[in-house]
């Protein structure tokens, strides 16, 4: 199993950086309506794609989880106050947020 811990530095940058940032998020865009309130991205990673989905829908609350700290602590970097380190499996949010 990959330990995200030791790959969070170069995460970005093996799996096609920007480019692939921005076509990620293009096409989740694609599927959401253009007024979102809240929009969660699980399993967030380094938030390269989720900053694209923030900048994408400027009236949505977007909120960044991953359990990795080295991730969470990359993504807080580009989305300060909108991460939260959690195990998908037990979301520490009320049923309905999202």
């Amino acid at each position: 199993m990959l330990d995200y811990d030791e790959e969070a530095a170069r995460y970005d940058a093996l799996r096609g950086g920007e480019p692939r940032a921005a076509a990620a998020a293009e096409a989740v865009l694609g599927l959401l309506p253009e007024t979102v309130g809240e929009l969660l991205d699980l399993g967030c990673g380094t938030g390269i794609v989720t900053r694209r989905l923030a900048a994408g829908r400027p009236g949505a609350r977007v909120t960044c989880l991953d359990r990795a700290p080295a991730m969470t602590l990359r993504a807080a970097a580009r989305l300060p106050g909108a991460v939260v380190r959690a195990d998908s499996r037990r979301l520490p949010f009320p049923d309905g947020r999202f």
